[in-house]
């Protein structure tokens, strides 16, 4: 039978989950306000200043996320995750009276700013609820929650408007959603402290081997692992943001087509960030392997998207390879590495490592559309394909430094 220290905190593990799948009730609104704005007459400058507001929330989104990490490892992430789903909420019930551009922009700058509490208190509790040799499976479980998150809230939201709700009801929807959401993970984190601590003499042992791992965990450089978040992200949402347009222009697909199929694309990220993290508990000499190796497979496959016409099959096939593989360091860069280079919880470090990713992520699309308007398509590949040979540079001197620091830990004292 597995020790207790062993166990994953299943039930700490699904509120997580479902607390930071909810945030994408204010993640996802824009999406959906963007067309009833435009068709609306009236509100056609909210419409129109939606993008430059959205780029703005996320840059505030990433600087914050510097201040969540800091903040989670000094109050608790439990708390702070019930504080960040709060605050979005209220920015969300404000949002819905906003009619001019300015102060919706306000609006979503502090609700921005509450959201970019989230992961990094999801990866406090965490850390500090689960032995770090089950850390990489516990963050691939709670890597899943964009997905179902975001497909989830956009469901959510369209029947709102499929009903005949307009902008003030999809954001009151999602205001509500958000504050049912903060009420549950409250009473649910409270629950559960309280069946633990009567567990005390239960708990005492996983504490011990929590603390032993910890002390035994080699201590890496974070520079190389933001350089790889930023261009993992600037990748990412780069794909995310053209591959529909690629799909028209390279086989041709009617738009609405290209849409459809271009939603597959996550689904591939999302099994290859939970394929690296069930494999990372394995041992450090995995690390290799779910790092370097996917990102040069990345690279070749927008390689070869440049290089060669493909059909319609061939596209997505390879389209959906590369989500895949950069989904691997990547799930990797904004989880489990940030928490375990240190002998702490590690919220400031993943904090900071995933509000690098964010800030890359935030000139993705508009520094590959310069690529492309001043190019081609092929060369905008070819560009991305070059940003994740860095990242192979940067996990390559990442996996040498963490090798040396591992080599002189266990060497013994002179």
């Amino acid at each position: 039978m597995r020790a207790a220290a062993d166990r994953l905190p299943i039930v700490t593990i699904v509120l997580l989950f479902v607390g930071y799948a909810c945030t994408y009730f204010h993640r996802a609104d824009l999406a959906t306000l963007a067309p009833l704005w435009l068709d609306d007459g009236a509100h056609d400058g909210l419409g129109r200043a939606l993008p430059d507001i959205a780029s703005l929330g996320m840059l505030v989104y990433g600087f914050g996320k510097f201040a969540g990490g800091v903040l989670a490892d000094r109050f608790g992430g439990r708390k702070l995750l019930v504080i960040a789903l709060t605050g979005a909420s209220l920015a969300e019930f404000a949002a819905a009276a906003c009619t001019q551009p300015g102060t919706l922009a306000v609006c979503r700058v502090l609700g921005m700013a509450s959201l970019a509490l989230a992961w990094p208190s999801v990866g406090q509790v965490v850390a500090t609820a689960t032995p770090r040799a089950r850390l990489a499976t516990a963050m691939a479980f709670l890597s899943q929650s964009y997905l179902l998150g975001d497909a989830t809230v956009r469901a959510v939201l369209a029947a709102v408007v499929a009903h005949g709700g307009g902008p003030p009801a999809v954001l009151r929807t999602s205001a509500t959603a958000l504050a049912l959401a903060a009420l549950v993970l409250g009473i649910g984190f409270v629950l559960v402290r309280h069946s633990t601590s009567r567990r005390g003499a239960a708990a005492a042992p996983a504490a011990q081997h929590i603390a032993a791992a910890a002390a035994r965990t080699p201590r890496a450089p974070l520079a190389w692992l933001a350089a790889m978040s930023v261009a993992l992200a600037l990748v990412r949402e780069a794909l995310s943001f053209w591959s529909p347009l690629l799909l028209v222009e390279s086989c041709a697909m009617p738009a609405a087509e290209a849409v459809r199929a271009s939603a597959l694309l996550p689904l591939a990220g999302g099994l290859g960030a939970l394929a690296a993290g069930l494999l990372a508990d394995r041992g450090p000499r995995w690390l290799a392997g779910l790092t370097l190796v996917p990102l040069l497979a990345g690279g070749l496959g927008l390689g070869l998207l440049g290089a060669a016409q493909w059909n319609l099959a061939g596209t997505l096939l390879l389209l959906a390879a590369v989500c895949c593989c950069t989904a691997m360091p990547q799930s990797l860069v904004s989880g489990v590495l940030p928490l375990r280079a240190g002998t702490s919880a590690g919220a400031a470090r993943l904090g900071f490592v995933d509000g690098m990713g964010t800030l890359g992520s935030v000139f993705a699309a508009g520094g590959i559309a310069r690529v492309r308007d001043a190019t081609s398509m092929a060369v905008a590949l070819a560009a991305l394909a070059a940003v994740l040979a860095l990242a192979a540079i940067a996990a390559s001197g990442f996996l040498v430094a963490a090798h040396r620091t591992a080599r002189a830990s266990a060497a013994p004292p002179a």
